[in-house]
């Protein structure tokens, strides 16, 4: 691959990828069916082709990479990862061939400034990808790559770009952001660095070189205020680092009253709500005071250029209340006291943030909401509506397929309840055959619930489930494969989903229980065995002949799927639901209409939906 082809290829990787997301949303605005239909279309079609380029493209660079390479082709790859990285096209998997690849080169060479560039972009890649997937392993990872990135500061004035000094403060910065997520108490190691790096600013070589940069002190002080955010103080056993927590709070107030700056978050007001409370405060008095700041605040408008900072203030205010509640010997009294007076208002303000509203930011808030605010409500039906508005629907294309999947089990639900009513006996404690089709309507609701909740745990792996523009590697299949587990996790705790807990988790087991995944579930002795059988093979149908979110491969038409279903009957899928489809003449073209023209009524509605929440 001579340098020109290269660049040309990064070019168009580049392009495709910025066609990806002007396709997304153009089929995202508001259009009549038959613009929106034509615009849907055209974009699978184009993703296809999309998808189809990256993997040649992709494949050329692996054998290039196993291959003898130039230093003018070193230089020139060096510039290709920078350039992705610099246009924010991230892509951990990408970056971390050509990383591999560049990074032994450079280090033989003792290029410093290179060898940052790369341990930065490495370590943020791995802190992007496995921050959100809360996956410890891959933390640990981007931890070790951070460290061995601010190693590199003892050849600060070496580095002659002053963006490649300032990347060793962002890592310390990255460092604080990743240890306040660990579940231990990890406030020693959040003052270390935080100290460590304050050291380094002050020290001569930094100061002589950067001491008088605007940017660099406006890091410097960020870097201080990140620790109000970062250290649960509930963790906190050690007096002296309380104090040390205490003593920052009070500085930190002094410079931003001094500097005339406001608290427009209100980081910097829950973190004195916190030294109170160690100083022994009533949570009464504070709850009292954070549900009157959050009365205080207004309404949100998202055209305003602190809508993010005030509805984040609106989200972390109301945690910080669930985080006093867990803390109080009093909790109960203290729950049915305050419950009332804040939860409603912020769960509304959560299910009617616009779709595309800082995306990935809200995503996280609306999901950390959910799994603070369910628990106390307890009306099952409103609690689901909740996860639908708040989870869900955030995540268009799982919210879709979620939706033709629950079209068609409620569609061969009523086949069965008609044809084979004992295959429903025993669920939803139904005792017989003459039950079962007096409860039609509820075995209905049920499988159509079901369908909406079967993957919601894809709603916390979205960076990987919305891969639309290349395969994905072996990693993030793994990771697509802990959706079940993450769906479970997510409602585990609370009993009124109890009855949806094994067809989240059995989804793609096999029939005979000898094939899928998660292998630790054990789908074939499940009291929910019919309905996990049902939504597994209602979901089969939906992703065979999807287009909307599976380019690695042709959607397929119903009969192409319907001999698939056959040829796994006993197996894959259960032979009482697959004999049904072939029995059941109407059902199977009401099907054959469903997953073709049919499903853009559906994808329509939802698309409606979300766009006008």
């Amino acid at each position: 691959m001579e340098s020109k082809t290269l660049k040309e290829f990064t070019e168009k990787y580049i392009s495709d990828r910025q066609m990806c997301w002007e396709m997304d949303q153009q089929v995202m605005s508001d259009l009549s069916f038959s613009k929106w239909k034509d615009a849907l279309v055209a974009r699978s079609e184009i993703m296809r082709k999309i998808y189809l380029e990256n993997e040649k493209f992709l494949s050329d660079l692996k054998k290039e990479l196993e291959s003898e390479i130039s230093p003018e082709f070193y230089e020139q790859l060096f510039n290709t990862l920078k350039l992705l990285y610099d246009g924010g096209f991230d892509d951990l998997f990408i970056m971390r061939t050509i990383v591999n690849r560049l990074l032994p080169y450079y280090e033989k060479n003792n290029d410093y400034p290179k060898i940052l560039f790369l341990r930065k972009v490495i370590a943020y890649e791995h802190y992007e990808f496995y921050g959100r997937l809360s996956h410890e392993e891959g933390m640990d990872k981007a931890i070790e790559l951070y460290e061995k990135t601010i190693e590199l500061k003892e050849h600060y004035e070496e580095l002659t770009d002053r963006a490649d000094r300032r990347a060793i403060f962002v890592c310390y910065s990255n460092l604080v952001a990743i240890l306040a997520n660990e579940k231990e108490d990890t406030s020693a190691k959040i003052f270390k660095y935080i100290d460590e790096a304050l050291s380094f600013w002050q020290s001569d070589v930094v100061q002589k070189i950067d001491g008088d940069d605007t940017e660099f002190r406006e890091r410097m002080d960020k870097l201080e205020t990140e620790i109000l955010y970062g250290i649960d103080t509930s963790k906190i056993k050690d007096e002296e680092l309380r104090e040390e927590y205490k003593d920052l709070v009070r500085r930190l107030k002094k410079k931003i009253t001094a500097d005339g700056l406001e608290d427009t978050d209100g980081g910097l007001f829950r973190a004195e709500i916190k030294c109170r409370l160690l100083e022994g405060e009533t949570p009464e008095n504070l709850i009292n005071e954070i549900i009157s700041h959050i009365d205080n605040l207004g309404e949100l408008d998202y055209k305003d250029d602190n809508a993010i900072e005030k509805l984040l203030d609106y989200h972390n205010s109301g945690c910080e209340i669930f985080d006093i509640f867990e803390m109080s010997e009093n909790r109960h009294e203290l729950e049915e006291k305050f419950i009332p007076r804040f939860v409603s208002k912020i769960t509304d303000i959560h299910a009617h943030i616009p779709f595309g509203f800082w995306t990935g930011v809200v995503d996280d808030a609306c999901a950390e909401w959910f799994s603070n605010a369910a628990p106390y409500d307890k009306n099952p039906a409103r609690k689901a509506d909740m996860l639908l508005k708040l989870v869900i629907s955030r995540q268009p294309i799982t919210y879709i397929h979620s939706l033709m999947v629950g079209e068609i089990a409620a569609r061969i639900a009523i086949s069965i309840v008609k044809d084979n009513p004992s295959f429903f006996v025993g669920l939803l404690g139904i005792k017989s055959k003459d039950e079962v089709r007096n409860r039609q309507d509820d075995l209905c609701d049920y499988a159509t619930k079901a369908a909406l909740l079967h993957d919601c745990g894809k709603c916390e792996i979205v960076e990987v489930v919305n891969r639309q523009h290349r395969h994905l590697y072996n990693e993030e299949y793994n990771v697509i494969k802990m959706h079940p587990d993450k769906g479970f996790e997510m409602l585990k705790h609370d009993p009124e989903f109890d009855k949806y807990f094994d067809i989240i988790r059995g989804h793609h087991k096999s029939y005979d229980g000898k094939s899928g995944y998660p292998q630790n579930f054990d789908n074939v002795h499940s009291r929910y065995k019919p309905m996990i059988d049902l939504i597994t093979i209602a979901d089969c149908i939906d992703a065979a002949t999807d287009i909307l979110g599976r380019n690695y491969t042709k959607s397929k038409d119903f009969n192409t799927v319907y001999n698939e279903l056959v040829a796994g009957s006993g197996t894959i899928y259960n032979p009482d639901i697959v004999k049904l489809l072939s029995t059941d003449k109407a059902l199977y073209q009401d099907l054959l209409y469903l997953t073709a023209e049919g499903r853009f009524e559906v994808y329509y509605r939802a698309y409606r939906e979300i766009i006008l929440r």
